[in-house]
């Protein structure tokens, strides 16, 4: 019996091995397809990931270099609008410079202009000073006979029939090289 027991179990030790060995084989040749086919699969999904990727990347740089592109542009635009701005600028600051220093030599002008008006109202006004004294040395004449008062109307006589101005401020009047004659702007 026990070699009985040797023998079944060299049997089954065989055939342990031999199914060993045949689902060794089978399992290669039909799970090799099916990795063949899962790597085959996985591979072309990989390169169709890689072109997707590889063409979205393609895309972003295009648009990154066309963003580049534009700000070149924009920026080019810009500077050219602030150059010409700043021109502007210049010309409107020399311009104003121009008109301050016109508005300097007005003033300077003006203040002259002034002070020959101050100095004009000043002799105009010595000499009503100098006209009233005048007046006021020599009184109005009274009230004459109609006859001698047309006489000193027609011929400007005198009170006493005398030719001649009635009073002397009459005369400063009448004469253009009079002191009222030659203050400023009577001339």
């Amino acid at each position: 019996m026990e070699i009985l027991l040797v023998v079944t179990t060299l049997a089954v030790g065989v055939a342990v091995l031999y199914v060993t060995a045949t689902l060794r084989t089978r399992t290669r040749q039909n799970t090799a397809p099916l990795i063949e086919g899962a790597v085959k699969n996985i591979s072309g999904q990989l390169v169709a990931t890689t072109a997707e990727l590889k063409q979205k990347l393609q895309l972003m740089a295009d648009e990154l270099q066309r963003d580049r592109e534009d700000t070149r542009l924009e920026v080019r635009k810009i500077q050219g609008r602030l150059d010409h701005a700043d021109s502007r600028l210049s010309s409107v600051a020399s311009q104003l410079v121009v008109e301050l220093e016109r508005l300097r030599r007005l003033g300077e002008d003006i203040g002259t202009h002034q002070d020959q008006l101050s100095e004009g109202l000043r002799q105009l006004d010595h000499q009503v000073a100098q006209i009233s004294e005048a007046t006021m040395q020599f009184p109005p004449v009274a009230r004459a006979r109609p006859e001698t008062a047309a006489a000193q109307a027609n011929g400007r006589e005198g009170p006493a029939g005398v030719p001649g101005p009635a009073r002397p401020a009459d005369e400063a009047l009448d004469s253009s090289s009079g002191p009222v004659a030659a203050g400023p702007g009577l001339g």
